[in-house]
């Protein structure tokens, strides 16, 4: 039998086997430095912000593009991170379990090992006992056991020697059944560390398996941090350009509201002389229902108040956008007169009629004209193509109705109230 401290020895090192280099990857190895990069660290709102924004500088308008695709993007990529950083900490404590079970699995074979030793001892021992029987057998004769009864020399010895000589035959028969049984205990416990060994592989390979997926699940969770800290630097350069260029918005808007204001006296005086020619006719009556201008062309964006994403700055998106493509025949809401074609500024290249009833229409943005200042237009009549000139970053129609040079929703017309624009 193998001594206790060595059998000690043996177990403990079992418990080490098994053990990757470097050890488990600890169950905290799931969240990184500078993993908690805090929501609210740059919470300025990115919304549309129409006229007011649109192309008012060209590297605002980039850093703004990045902007909103930042913002866009984080909160998915911060779901990913979450859910990569939920699976590396279950890859671990399954890495760490299979671990476990290799160790238990090993030390169980080095046990079957040491039992298997132990029988052997005792397997030894009982053979060197059949070898003393055998041997003394063999000095004494096939009766030699007759004749240590038969040398009694009265009734009471040959009893005495009667019994010892069954004790002895007892005693070989068990020595006998002992070597039979330890040898059918050696075969079996053979069979047993077969399959402890068996295990103890498996369990080795799982543990492996589970390893390489905890360390794969955690370079997923760190590239998944990384995504955010990039997405994060963007909103951060992004800002810093937008505000080095706080001063030319600042005049872009102050540029706008002094174009809107000019817009609201020319449409105004289109319109009394609209109705002043119409007069002179003896045709004064007002306009019903407006045609839609884009065949087919949805609402990209409403009337109503803008707020520029950085600065806060207030402004009001006067008129109905419209979609279309560079090129999409623009049509006459109704018949009237072209008042002005104007170029530049916030509007491109827009065109203003006068209706009768005091209605006036402005189109702006185009990429062309075909009419002139002065001709009379029916209601369908082309009057030009949709563009992306002025402050826009991509081609749309800019609709505008107004009443007296007062801003009206144009949706009023086609089904909606007929209401000013609030902001005004």
């Amino acid at each position: 039998m193998l001594p206790r401290h060595r059998l000690a020895i043996l177990i403990a090192l079992a418990s080490t086997l098994l053990l990757p280099a470097g050890g488990l990857p600890g169950a905290q190895a799931a969240s990184y430095p500078g993993s908690r990069v805090g929501a609210s660290e740059i919470d300025g709102q990115v919304e549309q912000a129409g006229e007011a924004v649109d192309g008012a500088n060209a590297k605002v308008a980039r850093a703004l593009k990045t902007l909103v695709s930042a913002r866009g993007q984080l909160p998915a990529a911060r779901r990913a991170k979450v859910a990569a950083e939920k699976s590396a900490a279950l890859a671990v404590t399954a890495a760490q379990q299979g671990a476990n079970a290799a160790r238990m699995a090993n030390i169980a074979v080095i046990t079957s090992q040491v039992q298997q030793a132990q029988v052997r001892t005792k397997l030894q021992e009982v053979s060197e006992q059949i070898d003393d029987v055998v041997r003394l057998v063999y000095q004494q004769g096939p009766l030699g056991e007759i004749e240590v009864v038969l040398d009694a020399q009265n009734p009471g010895d040959f009893a005495s020697r009667l019994a010892s000589v069954d004790a002895i035959s007892r005693s070989q028969a068990t020595t006998q059944n002992e070597l039979i049984k330890a040898r059918a205990d050696l075969v079996m416990k053979g069979v047993k560390h077969e399959a402890l060994k068996a295990t103890a592989e498996e369990a080795k390979l799982a543990a492996d398996t589970q390893l390489v997926k905890a360390r794969q699940a955690q370079a997923q969770a760190r590239a998944a941090q990384t995504r955010i800290l990039q997405l994060v630097a963007q909103r951060k350069a992004s800002l810093v350009i937008a505000k080095k260029n706080k001063a030319v918005i600042a005049k872009r808007f102050q540029r706008l509201k002094a174009k809107q204001a000019l817009m609201a006296k020319q449409a105004a005086a289109a319109a009394r002389r609209e109705a002043a020619r119409l007069a002179a006719q003896g045709d004064n009556s007002p306009t019903g229902e407006l045609r839609w201008p884009i065949d087919g062309g949805g609402v990209s964006a409403i009337v109503g108040p803008r707020v520029h994403p950085v600065y806060g700055y207030d402004s009001c998106h006067t008129g109905t956008d419209i979609r279309g493509i560079t090129g999409t025949p623009i049509h006459a809401a109704a018949g009237g007169t072209v008042a002005q074609i104007s170029t530049g500024g916030p509007y491109g290249l827009a065109t203003l009629i006068a209706h009768a009833g005091g209605l006036t229409t402005f189109y702006a943005h185009q990429s062309s004209v075909s009419v002139s200042e002065g001709q009379q237009v029916s209601v369908g009549e082309v009057i030009g193509a949709v563009g992306d000139t002025g402050w826009v970053t991509g081609p749309h129609l800019h609709f505008e109705v107004r009443r007296g040079g007062t801003a009206y929703d144009p949706m009023g017309w086609f089904g909606g109230p007929k209401s000013p624009v609030s902001c005004q």
